[in-house]
């Protein structure tokens, strides 16, 4: 439906996409039928979902076989249907911060020169419901394959993998260079209505260490009430319940980077 939540969040996605004034008679849609065998064996290789997005029509173009047994999704939907299918299956913890993220990161990207472009890949990590009924945590791996004559990102492809690391509970996007390994974590600071303070951060550099408040107060030579206060005002501006939902917040948002 036209109005649905999933509908207005496709509609969001595809109004941060990387793309601009792709010119059609630029495009050779050639190259697609080409690489599909190629994109085919890496899926069978890998056991990767591979996807192939097409910034100018907003569809994807190529959907390897096994994401029907892995995520229940009809590949004929995704390409059909755009992204709607996969919004359904996301964490909706998930949604709202891959939204921010990807705005940053695609901003970043459009921004590049042409060689730039090709030389970096987006990874994000989010969670999504499998055909058990059970959130599993993915990476995604996001980079543009082919640009138009001018320089605009035309099709990008995703490598999608679960995640067996289980390093962090919390979900992360970055930049990657290929050539240099530079990676370019996004600073999602400025989407909150009120900043933290400079105090504030080391209280909460000190909670994602698990200390307590008598230990902070030790550290940073105050009182424990002025801890306290400290850890209140930072629940408060994260709109965090508790401390653990407080930092995986911040490490989200790109706080405890700096």
């Amino acid at each position: 439906m036209k109005d649905s939540p999933t509908h207005k969040i496709e509609k969001e996605i595809e109004s941060i996409l990387p793309t601009s004034d792709i010119i059609f008679d630029e495009l050779d849609y050639s190259i697609i039928d080409k690489n599909k065998a190629e994109w085919i064996k890496v899926s069978e290789l890998t056991h990767s979902v591979i996807l192939v997005f097409d910034c100018y029509t907003n569809k994807f173009v190529f959907v390897s076989d096994n994401i029907p047994s892995l995520y229940g999704i009809d590949s004929n939907r995704l390409i059909l249907e755009g992204h709607e299918p996969i919004i359904e299956i996301i964490h909706p913890d998930d949604i709202y911060y891959g939204l921010l993220v990807r705005k940053k990161i695609y901003s970043l990207l459009k921004a590049f020169s042409a060689e730039e472009k090709l030389k970096y890949k987006v990874v994000h990590e989010m969670r999504v419901k499998n055909t058990r009924g059970e959130y599993i945590r993915i990476i995604e791996q996001e980079h543009v394959i082919e640009l138009d004559k001018s320089g605009n990102i035309w099709l990008m492809l995703s490598v999608i993998d679960i995640d067996a690391s289980h390093e962090s509970e919390t979900t992360k996007s970055h930049l990657f260079n290929f050539e240099t390994g530079e990676q370019i974590f996004i600073d999602l600071s400025d989407t909150l209505e009120e900043a933290l303070t400079n105090r504030e951060l080391e209280v909460l550099r000190s909670m994602k260490q698990g200390l307590l408040s008598k230990e902070i107060a030790e550290s940073l030579k105050v009182s424990i009430n002025t801890v306290n206060s400290h850890r209140q005002n930072i629940l408060q501006k994260l709109k965090a319940n508790n401390s653990i939902e407080a930092v995986n917040l911040a490490l989200r948002l790109g706080l405890l980077n700096k």
